[in-house]
């Protein structure tokens, strides 16, 4: 009898060897773990499916990069970044993204040019077809490949080797970089993040061959059929086995009737059949274990990313699921592979003299993961973020009334106060009161609260903590129920991450700030007409704009105080025939997920109804005096010019051409012959900046902690 019994692998952890005989160094067992990886790659479906969505998220929308066009050497060095891309192979990014997933790091083939002052290619090598060297002094001086690690020493196999990638010597044109993260387990190569996972995807492999076998060998082992009409010959005996095999194999011969015409009873066939186990139900029970095992060595954060719908779930009832996951998955699993992979291919673009601050497109997994967010947030972070942000709430739309555990245990510290003259200061009674009252809780109190609990949550460990222990209920028990008990704890946690992800609003104060430093006018329509208006980030040449559109005649006609300056009327900006102002618009049709805009928003877009405008001189001066001061970063000057009313804000600054309607007329991209005189009373000490303020790098927001900053509201 033979029986045949599956048999899973172990093949967790790559052995390392170094063997005397040989220059590379053994990559586990039979030097073939990188093949191991594609086998578990290619056979397990599940496996698969993550590696390559993984690897596409990782390489997204391509190479990019934030600061293209800060200046002449940054926009050179985007040239000469598309030149080596455009030179090399058109997938070469994507590969190393897919191996950098699948096997835990990758190869580039780095190819100099003629003179060695450059790189002038990149390609990229399967890491199944390179082994490391040993090495030398700590370092590893070459690399070798095989296009067939099993077969090696056969001809057409036999490694070759290249030398390490390496700035100082460039003798050879063809040089191997390996870009991996670190691991304290490996000196030499590499292993993927799913290493703990590979037992439950050779799970995986063996559980679908054992389905496969039952449906390929049809009813084996379901019955089993005896002859008693004697025991025929060998090749008698395999023709009939043939014949079965023909009949009844395969999944088509399911259900089909078997129809059976014998000489006597006595010759006819027995079908005897067999007791199934519970194997089936078993291998069930394993998939769905190894379905999640899987997930978990992937660091997959919801199944939803990768098109698995959860057990009772759908994708419409988990919108919210999904935009979270994904933005944790991005930042935990997706950026620190493209982090890695920047890494390891700065130091070739630093040899082609290549300095931007890149970064991969992040690619998002489906087109509603930012419904109902703002679509103003700066183009740098929703490139870098993939997901653009929830606009900030109004710290209005925050419930801050205490809940109904809160006020039954702020009443019973009351009482026992009363009784036992001892627990909580004063400020825990009043703090009690307002519970008891059922009083909106201010956010400092609830911080304060929060730090309360967080101070004391030793003293549930005293005696007298809880009932039937000495002391019961102790000074730190009372003071515990003043405070709110358990509920309250809960609850201040709670609304403490909730408030932080509010926006800072303004006070009464600040808005006086802004109506006092930011002070606009109403431009008389008697004698200023509006010849054009643009959003600001469209005008790169106010001067040219203006010259462009308009021009000056019948100078002589003018009459002096039509064209002199009046005092804080006029901008630096301006000439004697034409003005620049600033209006504040609504950009983004977007809604934000609360109706509101923020207070400063709402306020600037009435007095834009109104019709005011601004100078870019009033803006600026408003940017120092400290309007909006709660949302810049870190305490520093905030720029009302280029962050409006915070970040992620739906609003923009128009910026609007008026002529002087007597004495200047259109024209068709003319340019004037003479420069006529600008305005005079633009105080001295005033310098032009009208970008904004330089001290203002960037707005508060939630990846630089805005809400940790002193003078937060």
């Amino acid at each position: 009898m033979k029986l045949n019994f599956i048999e899973l692998s172990h093949y967790n952890i790559p052995h390392i060897v170094e063997k005397s005989n040989q220059d590379w160094v053994s990559f586990g067992d039979n030097n073939l773990y990188p093949n191991y990886l594609l086998e578990l790659f290619l056979g397990s479906a599940i496996n698969g499916a993550l590696i390559k969505s993984i690897g596409a998220m990782i390489y997204g929308e391509g190479l990019h990069a934030t600061n293209i066009d800060e200046s002449e050497s940054t926009k050179e060095s985007w040239l000469k970044i598309n030149e080596l891309l455009h030179n090399s192979p058109d997938d070469v990014l994507k590969d190393l993204a897919m191996d950098l997933k699948l096997f835990g790091g990758c190869y580039v083939n780095v190819i100099w040019s003629r003179d060695r002052k450059k790189i002038s290619k990149i390609a990229h090598i399967g890491a199944q077809y390179i082994r490391s060297g040993k090495m030398i002094d700590g370092e590893i001086q070459n690399y070798y490949f095989s296009s067939d690690w099993a077969n090696y020493k056969k001809a057409g196999h036999k490694p070759r080797p290249y030398p390490a990638f390496n700035t100082e010597d460039r003798t050879q044109a063809s040089q191997i970089l390996m870009i991996r993260d670190k691991n304290p387990a490996l000196f030499y190569g590499f292993a993927p993040d799913y290493i703990a996972s590979t037992d439950y995807i050779q799970l995986d492999l063996e559980i679908a061959q054992f389905h496969l076998a039952n449906i390929s060998n049809g009813m084996f082992p379901s019955m089993a059929i005896n002859f008693s009409n004697g025991v025929p010959t060998e090749e008698e005996r395999r023709t009939i086995e043939r014949q079965i095999q023909n009949k009844f194999s395969g999944s088509g011969n399911s259900g089909r009737i078997l129809l059976s015409w014998n000489d006597g009873k006595d010759t006819t066939p027995e079908i005897v059949p067999i007791a199934s186990n519970d194997a089936s139900e078993s291998y069930q029970f394993l998939s769905k274990e190894v379905v999640n095992k899987v997930l978990s060595g992937h660091r997959v954060t919801s199944p939803l990313l990768f098109g698995i719908r959860a057990e009772g779930g759908g994708l419409g009832s988990n919108a919210d699921e999904l935009r979270d996951a994904f933005s944790l998955f991005n930042n935990t699993v997706i950026i620190p592979f493209q982090n890695i992979l920047l890494s390891g291919l700065q130091k070739i673009f630093n040899v082609n003299d290549i300095q931007l601050d890149m970064y991969f497109k992040t690619l998002k997994p489906a087109d509603f993961i930012d419904l109902e967010v703002t679509e103003t947030q700066s183009e740098e972070d929703q490139e870098k973020e993939g997901v653009s942000k929830e606009e900030f709430k109004s710290l209005d739309d925050i419930d801050t009334k205490p809940t109904k555990g809160m006020i039954e245990e702020a009443e019973k510290g009351l009482e026992w106060r009363k009784e036992h003259n001892r627990g909580g200061t004063m400020i825990a009674v009043a703090r009690a009161r307002n519970i008891v009252n059922n009083d909106n809780l201010s956010i400092d109190t609830i911080n304060r609260m929060n730090s309360f609990f967080a101070r004391h949550e030793v003293d549930k460990q005293a005696e007298g903590f809880y009932p039937g222990e000495e002391g019961y209920p102790s000074a730190g028990r009372i003071a515990w129920a003043l405070w709110g008990g358990d509920a309250g704890q809960s609850w201040s946690s709670k609304k403490v991450k909730e408030v932080e992800g509010v926006r800072a609003d303004l006070s009464d104060d600040d808005m006086d700030i802004i109506y006092n430093e930011l002070k606009g006018e109403k431009i008389d329509n008697g004698k200023w007409e509006i010849v054009d208006e643009k959003y600001d980030d469209d005008v790169t040449d106010y001067e040219d704009w203006a010259n462009g559109l308009i021009r000056e005649y019948k100078k002589e006609n003018f009459a002096k105080d039509e064209i002199d300056s009046r005092e804080n009327k006029d901008s630096y900006l301006d000439k004697s025939y034409y003005r620049v102002r600033f209006k504040y618009v609504k950009k983004s049709r977007r809604k934000t997920k609360t109706g509101k805009s923020r207070t400063f928003c709402e306020n600037m877009m009435r007095l834009s109804k109104a019709g005011f405008v601004y100078r870019i001189e009033d803006i600026d001066k408003a940017s120092r005096a400290g309007v909006n001061k709660q949302l810049g970063h870190k305490g520093r000057a905030y720029d009302l010019f280029k962050f409006k009313g915070g970040i992620w804000c739906l609003h923009a600054w128009k910026v609007i051409l008026y002529r002087l309607k007597e004495g200047t007329e259109l024209k068709d991209n003319q340019n004037l012959d003479e420069d006529y005189k600008k305005v005079n009373n633009i105080p001295k000490t005033y310098t032009p900046k009208p970008r904004g303020i330089k001290d203002a790098v960037e707005p508060a927001k939630a990846s630089n902690n805005w809400w940790k900053y002193p003078g937060r509201k």
